[in-house]
């Protein structure tokens, strides 16, 4: 019993030594999948055992670890921040705390590349140790979308919408959905098809209830776009009363024309016969025949009338 006594006495004088002085407060090794461009904060927080309140310095590393090598990148040391020789991340990544100390080593990158997929590990150092694994994989978002009708809209007839993403990381995903009403996203109306795997929507027996704008969007594991076609629906009839009125404008058109050009004509015929028929000079037209005999035995023959004419007057 007395033996048993001792080990219990020095197990526990022991035990502080052998508690885990300084924890990360994070659960096992993290996976994220992240977008190009995009920034993250890769979290760190930690908490400080009462074996730690000892003279002994904090130092936190940040390490970019790759299958051939462990290269640090970001270091707190001696209340003192510096960088590692790790290229292109110098000017994206810095702590989220201004002090490290205060139990938060999580650090931000920004602007991330698809060179930065890797693991990234955060160890902080007292009198112990403890270490926390971060695996990021940074992906291409699908580029802008390309929307399409493959066909003329036409009452009755069968369309196509189709829809291509000519960048980002594979596999990329289609959902067309028409909007508008009540109903958003993800919604299509009878007779509409969307192909499996693909970016196409046939619709069949193209109707009035099947006019409106359609929202194809590609997406992928970090992100999607979108880009938009819009439906419109010739009523039955209508290209015919189309041309019938284009025929009545293009009648109603000519004979206006011609009523024009008559007014111009008359006008014209108008304004040179008045130009002619102003009062000027008398013209004299004399009785050029042989003078006869007057009537009723006259010796004398009728005498030579002189009269005086002038043009346009009645």
């Amino acid at each position: 019993m007395a033996g048993q006594g001792t080990v219990q006495l020095f197990l526990l004088c022991l035990m502080p030594a052998l508690l885990p002085a300084v924890r990360i407060n994070a659960k096992g090794q993290q996976v994220l999948y992240l977008a190009q461009g995009d920034s993250v904060r890769l979290g760190c927080p930690y908490v400080l055992e009462p074996v730690d309140n000892g003279p002994n310095s904090l130092d936190i590393i940040w390490t970019l670890v790759n299958p051939d090598q462990r290269l640090p990148f970001l270091i707190y040391q001696d209340q003192k921040i510096r960088y590692g020789n790790a290229p292109g991340l110098q000017q994206r990544v810095t702590f989220a705390a201004q002090d490290p100390s205060q139990y938060d080593a999580s650090i931000r990158l920004a602007n991330l590349r698809v060179s930065d997929s890797a693991t990234y590990e955060c160890r902080v150092k007292k009198a112990t140790v403890d270490t926390h694994r971060i695996t990021i994989t940074v992906l291409e978002k699908p580029a802008a979308p390309r929307c399409w009708m493959d066909g003329e809209p036409a009452m009755g007839r069968d369309l196509i919408l189709r829809c291509c993403s000519d960048g980002g990381a594979v596999p990329i995903s289609y959902q067309w959905s028409k909007m508008g009403g009540e109903f958003s996203t993800g919604w299509l109306p009878p007779r509409a098809v969307q192909g499996q795997g693909t970016g196409d929507l046939m619709i069949q027996g193209l109707s009035q209830e099947h006019a409106g704008t359609y929202s194809c969007r590609a997406a992928n594991s970090v992100g999607y776009s979108q880009c938009m076609v819009n439906i419109s629906v010739p009523r039955a009839g209508y290209k015919g009363s189309q041309n019938v009125g284009l025929i009545v404008g293009s009648v109603l058109g000519a004979i206006f024309f011609l009523v024009l050009l008559l007014s111009i004509l008359w006008a014209l015929l108008w304004y040179c016969r008045r130009q002619r028929c102003q009062p000027g000079m008398p013209i004299d037209i004399r009785d050029s025949a042989a003078a006869a005999p007057c009537r009723g035995g006259h010796p004398h023959p009728c005498h030579a009338h002189h009269l005086t004419y002038t043009p346009c007057q009645k």
